[in-house]
C-alpha cells in the first residue's frame, strides 16, 4: 500500500517541540512506555488489579477489555490504518531531523495503536472500578506521549488513538454487557 505524507503546519510544529532531546534518562522512558513488554504488563497489572477488586465481578469488565483491545489493535490495523494510509515522521521527514528513537516499521501511522489501546483499557478501568481511572488515564497519556517524542508518530495520530481508543473501549463494554446481559450485574 503507497503511504502518503499529509500532516500541517500545527502538527508540525508540536512534532518539533515534543521530539527534543530530552537527556538519557527520559530517552530509556520513553522506550519503555513504548514497548510491548511494557502495555502487556501494564494491562495484566490492571486486569489483576479488577480481580481484586470486584471478584467475580471482574468478568464483565475482562470481557469488556479482550473485546475492546480487539476492536483498537486488531481491526486498528486492518482497517482503519490501510485506509489512511498516512506516513510516519521518521519516514516522512528529511533525514537528520527526527530524533528517531525505537523501531517503526515503514506502515500506516494514523491512527497510533498504542495510544488507542491504552485508551482502550482506561476507560474499562476506569468504568469498572472509578479508583483506577487515574493511573490508567495518566499511563495512557505518557505512552501517547511516548510515541511522539521518538520520533515514530505525529501529535494528530496519537490523539485519533485516543478517540478511536475510547470508541473501542465504548464498544467492548456495549458488547460484554450485552454477551452477559442476564448472568451478572452491569458494571458501573
Amino acid at each position: 500500500m503507497p503511504l502518503t505524507d499529509f500532516h500541517g503546519e500545527l502538527d508540525l510544529r508540536i512534532f518539533e517541540v515534543l521530539n527534543r532531546n530530552g537527556g538519557t534518562a527520559l530517552d530509556a522512558v520513553m522506550r519503555l512506555l513504548s514497548t510491548r513488554a511494557f502495555g502487556l504488563g501494564f494491562g495484566l497489572l490492571l486486569c489483576a488489579l479488577l480481580v481484586l477488586r470486584l471478584g467475580r465481578g471482574a468478568l464483565r469488565p475482562l470481557l469488556a477489555l479482550a473485546l475492546s483491545l480487539f476492536v483498537s489493535d486488531f481491526l486498528g490495523s486492518q482497517l482503519v490504518r490501510p485506509f489512511f494510509g498516512r506516513m510516519r515522521p521518521c519516514y516522512a521527514l528529511p533525514p537528520g531531523s527526527v530524533r528517531w528513537l525505537a523501531p517503526a516499521a515503514n506502515a500506516p501511522s494514523l491512527p497510533s495503536l498504542h495510544a488507542a489501546n491504552m485508551f482502550a483499557l482506561a476507560l474499562v478501568v476506569a468504568l469498572a472500578s472509578p479508583p483506577l481511572a487515574w493511573p490508567a488515564y495518566l499511563v495512557a497519556v505518557a505512552v501517547a506521549l511516548s510515541r511522539v517524542y521518538l520520533g515514530v508518530h505525529w501529535p494528530t495520530d496519537v490523539l485519533c488513538g485516543a478517540a478511536y481508543g475510547t470508541l473501542a473501549g465504548a464498544l467492548g463494554l456495549l458488547a460484554a454487557r450485552r454477551l452477559t446481559r442476564s448472568s451478572s450485574p452491569p458494571i458501573a
